[in-house]
């Protein structure tokens, strides 16, 4: 358990705090000034210890990756840093050698992030197979009644951003495993807040943004590759960082032999700086503790809605939901319910239609009550 101290301890080292309620991770997230200081600190090498950056940030790159790997059951010569999540799945997108009359099946209402890099393959002959989720809710069925065996892929987000539903992945295992299938997760929502082991849950590719519930800098984050994957997909950006002994300038394409073989060039060390310090943080408080903390504030928040005739739109049993949560008042519109928040100076956002509420570890009791009474003066 993290006591009272701890907590005014862990709210104190993010500054914007200090400006009001936040409760909109599932778009950007503050960070911490142990973060902030951690990437500034790269620049600082640059400017100061120039000849010798190379040398001293390597031990962060290590430090990063390995944190990354047992924060998602991976290894660290299974982690490659990437851009954002557009980034990660647009290499394994470009990477694999598609045919014309192979498919992939994804559901309609994904993020763009996990759409639009597989629309594009349709020149290429391949067909994008789309499901629907009328009810927020994804499940294997869902998607077996659209896959044949000349699917190559399922790609799904582990939680949906306009839902919050959090999906069994071991299922979606099971079911690509059944074709032959390429299991591909889109996990921005919900690395950082929510457990998630790739090789129980037989993940092939899981990319993930640092700037939403991880808590890490822009431009930054990383994706992890079973074995499976990498003998699959062939980088499709390469670069002089993709081969081996990159310092000795040579113009033979033999990659690496791990995942470091998807990071093509000079790499954004300050943002990897932070990251890596950022995933030290989650290490230190764990993540089966800040899993915890989150499913509770989001069921506290939705009890504390119904008793004001607050209605959350989706309400899913406690193995699917996530940091995530959906408000809704009968007669009122969404944006009024935002503005009466934002007077309060409490962030939150408008999707599907209603008020996403989008709760970390660092909020309190006492945030869930403001909020709810902000909503009920719209």
């Amino acid at each position: 358990m993290i006591d009272d101290q701890k907590l005014s301890s862990i709210r104190s080292d993010l500054p914007f705090l200090a400006k009001g309620i936040y409760v909109d991770n599932a778009s950007v997230s503050p960070i911490s000034r142990r973060v902030q200081i951690a990437s500034e600190q790269y620049n600082n090498i640059i400017a100061e210890q120039l000849r010798d950056a190379r040398t001293i940030a390597q031990p962060h790159f290590e430090k990063g990756r390995a944190l990354a790997a047992k924060l998602v059951g991976s290894t660290a010569q299974n982690i490659a840093y990437v851009q954002n999540t557009s980034h990660g799945l647009s290499l394994v997108a470009l990477g694999l050698d598609w045919r014309p009359g192979d498919n992939l099946v994804v559901c309609a209402q994904e993020f763009p992030s996990n759409y639009l890099c597989w629309t594009r393959l349709a020149a290429k002959g391949v067909e994008v197979r789309q499901i629907s989720s009328p009810d927020g809710t994804l499940s294997p069925d869902h998607f077996r009644q659209a896959m044949d065996r000349r699917t190559r892929l399922v790609a799904v987000s582990h939680v949906q951003f306009f839902s919050g539903f959090r999906a069994d992945l071991a299922s979606f295992r099971d079911l690509c495993s059944e074709y032959g299938a390429l299991l591909i997760v889109d996990g921005t929502q919900s690395v950082g807040a929510l457990k998630l082991d790739v090789e129980a849950m037989g993940i092939d590719v899981l990319v993930a943004s640092a700037h939403k519930w991880l808590m890490g800098p822009r431009g930054i984050g990383f994706a992890s590759f079973s074995s499976r994957a990498l003998e699959a997909i062939t980088p499709a950006i390469v670069g002089w960082m993709s081969v081996n002994d990159p310092f000795e300038f040579k113009r033979t394409l033999d990659y690496l032999p791990d995942a470091r073989r998807f990071e093509s060039g000079t790499p954004n060390a300050a943002g990897i700086f932070g990251l890596a310090e950022r995933l030290a943080e989650i290490d230190e408080l764990g993540i089966e503790w800040i899993e915890d903390r989150v499913l509770q504030l989001n069921e506290l928040l939705s009890e504390r809605a119904l008793r004001q005739s607050i209605l959350p739109v989706y309400r899913f049993e406690r193995r699917s939901r996530s940091g995530i949560v959906l408000l809704e008042k009968p007669d009122i519109a969404a944006s009024s319910m935002l503005a009466a928040l934002n007077k309060d100076r409490i962030y939150a956002s408008i999707r599907n239609g209603a008020i996403r509420v989008s709760m970390h570890y660092y909020n309190t009791v006492d945030e869930v009550e403001r909020i709810i009474c902000a909503m009920n003066s719209a």
